[in-house]
């Protein structure tokens, strides 16, 4: 088994409870109450009655005699340890269940032994579809196996169907030892599927056909510079400009949350006319540095601890990092070594959680103000994320890309941060002084067609049933998207010149 399926266990099954005080209780005993809070009985109940269940399933966790649960007044979720009695503390299983319905969330079991064994997918398949039939008894038809997200995950993954169409955020994945024991499971079954009645969702048949989406997506092609492989010049690319879901209906980017995990920004707005001033940014020290942060992010450095560090992700030397620290406000300015150009000055304080009182509009023309004043001369427009408000944080974030006779450069960004309570510059990242580069001309490219149809020849794609997220909730109404089918291989744009797909560099088939 991959030992990162249990890492990316682990990880997920923590975000799913909540810190809360904990009452334990041996395996085959019972107890009513913890730190004089009466237990929900019930919770208790349907947590044991799922723990015994997999027990039946599961051999290894009969020399697991010992279990501590824990149920948290504030809590959805029940955890369950289950060890041996000998006080090692492997081997170790973790559980954690549904508090409402007893359905597992995730489970993972580790052991000292080891397992350098990896069964081939099909085995792991077959026996992860009989554990599935066992736990889940017919419900298990509604679930299909995935396989092209099991191949990427190394082990079997699947999803529920509703009407025949797959539902995007109903998922599971299993982990099998080189025994064939399943090892690990992470889901949500249960957390939609019960909430959901079949005759209430749309209709398949209302959606638009395959070659209507395909079509659509047509319209969605833009073109965009970028980097080429050895970064003398610039290419030119056509890249889909959405939140990486095709409302099945209207054939229009489905507004969600979900955008800021897709690969490619949204460039399909027009490109924005600016009035650059081509002020220089530069910091050759510290005292520069510091006046910068006091100027425009209005911070002061007096009784501040500084810090001089070379950042993480730029271990060659080719960047230094100013830091100031002070109470729960941590200042930086980062440059270039070699001219003092100044590529990032931001500003971080959690004293306190801002509420937004300034509007997106108003910080908009702020954010592009302070823009303005150090694009180089040259710039006669700047693009900006379509969908940057869906990838909001705590405060605005503006991204914006420089253009070449109004196409984006993807490599040429700027990132520019504003206070939402005051309106106030509290971050700018980006090196406004690029260096000269050649780049096609885009008469010389295809047709968006023919990008396009190359495009979805290795992301093709696939109705489902989705809950759009808007500020972190999903939607109560679940709409039918098209999706494209990830695909590791292959880069998320097309050559616009050659018209052809471009190898992902870090995937070899």
């Amino acid at each position: 088994m991959k030992k990162w399926n249990r890492a990316v266990m682990s990880v997920m099954a923590a975000t799913l409870l909540t810190a809360t005080p904990a009452w334990a209780a041996q395996a085959g005993k019972t107890s009513a109450s913890h730190t004089g809070v009466v237990v929900d009985a019930t919770a208790q109940a349907m947590a044991q009655k799922t723990i015994d269940k997999l027990s039946e399933l599961l051999p290894y966790m009969k020399e697991l005699t010992v279990q501590k649960m824990d149920i948290g007044e504030t809590s959805d979720v029940v955890m369950v340890e289950r060890k041996k009695g000998d006080g090692k503390k492997k081997p170790v299983m973790d559980i954690y269940l549904d508090k409402k319905t007893g359905d597992i969330n995730s489970f993972g079991y580790e052991t000292d032994e080891p397992d350098d064994k990896e069964l081939p997918l099909d085995v792991q398949k077959e026996k992860a579809d009989a554990f599935l039939k066992a736990l889940l008894g017919d419900a298990a038809k509604m679930y299909q196996y995935n396989p092209q997200k099991s191949e990427q995950l190394g082990g079997p993954a699947y999803r529920l169907v509703i009407n025949g169409v797959p539902h995007h955020d109903e998922k599971m994945s299993l982990g099998l030892n080189g025994n064939g024991e399943v090892v690990s499971l992470i889901s949500n079954v249960g957390q939609i599927s019960k909430q959901i009645d079949p005759a209430s969702l749309p209709k398949p048949e209302e959606a638009m056909s395959l070659e209507e989406a395909e079509k659509a997506v047509v319209g969605l092609m833009t073109p965009v510079y970028r980097s080429n492989k050895d970064r003398s010049g610039l290419m030119l690319t056509y890249q889909v400009s959405w939140s990486g879901f095709l409302d099945a209906k209207s054939g229009k980017s489905v507004e969600t949350e979900h955008a800021r995990f897709y690969r490619e920004p949204n460039l399909s707005a027009p490109a924005i006319p600016v009035s650059p001033q081509g002020q220089k940014l530069t910091a050759k020290d510290k005292d520069e540095a510091a006046s910068h942060l006091k100027n425009l992010l209005g911070f002061d450095s007096t009784g501040a601890t500084f810090t001089e560090k070379v950042p993480e992700n730029k271990p060659n030397g080719d960047v230094k990092e100013f830091q100031w620290k002070k109470g729960d406000q941590v200042a930086s300015v980062r440059v270039k070594t070699t001219n003092g150009q100044v590529v990032a000055l931001y500003l971080e304080d959690d004293s306190k959680e801002p509420s937004k009182k300034v509007s997106i509009e108003e910080a908009q023309k702020t954010a592009l103000q302070v823009l303005q004043t150090y694009l180089h001369t040259d710039t006669k427009a700047v693009a900006m994320d379509k969908d940057f408000r869906l990838k909001q944080s705590d405060h605005y974030i503006f991204n914006y890309f420089n253009t070449i006779n109004g196409i984006p450069v993807e490599d040429q960004s700027y990132r520019v941060e504003i206070n939402s309570e005051t309106g106030k510059l509290m971050g700018l990242f980006g090196e406004f002084d690029p260096s000269a580069v050649t780049y096609p001309d885009l008469a010389k490219a295809v047709s968006p067609e023919k990008a396009a149809k190359e495009y979805l020849k290795h992301h093709p794609l696939e109705l489902m049933y989705y809950a759009p997220v808007i500020d972190r909730e999903s939607s109560e109404s679940t709409i039918l998207v098209y999706k494209p089918q990830e695909n590791d291989y292959m880069l998320e744009y097309v050559d616009a010149l050659t018209g052809e797909s471009i190898q992902n560099p870090r995937k070899k088939k």
